[in-house]
């Protein structure tokens, strides 16, 4: 799935985290507990959270007092994250074969 979203999104990442935004429930996504469970550090969800929640696909949530994780949702529009998530189910069951030249 990271060979397609660098080319589909031009982000190794983005793929996976709309992927999981669009499964989250309201509480959302906390980058920490993806990154574990998807075996990669969290620092490499930053810049495709930064696009989508300047794009307006997804929000910040305020921190819980004591907690120190950040957690984010994706955005209201639940139309355009059914269509996401068949495009990223798409893509997730399609090889893109390399292209040279």
């Amino acid at each position: 799935m990271r060979e397609v979203s660098v080319r589909v999104f031009g982000n190794r990442y983005r793929a996976e985290l709309m992927g999981a935004l669009a499964a989250a429930d309201e509480q959302g996504v906390c980058l920490g507990d993806l990154a574990a469970a998807r075996n990669a550090p969290a620092s490499v969800y930053q810049a495709p959270i930064r696009a989508l929640v300047e794009a307006g696909l997804a929000e910040r949530l305020p921190r819980t007092p004591g907690e120190r994780r950040r957690w984010y949702r994706r955005s209201d529009n639940d139309a355009l994250w059914q269509c996401l998530e068949g495009l990223l189910s798409c893509l997730a069951e399609q090889s893109v074969p390399m292209r040279v030249g």
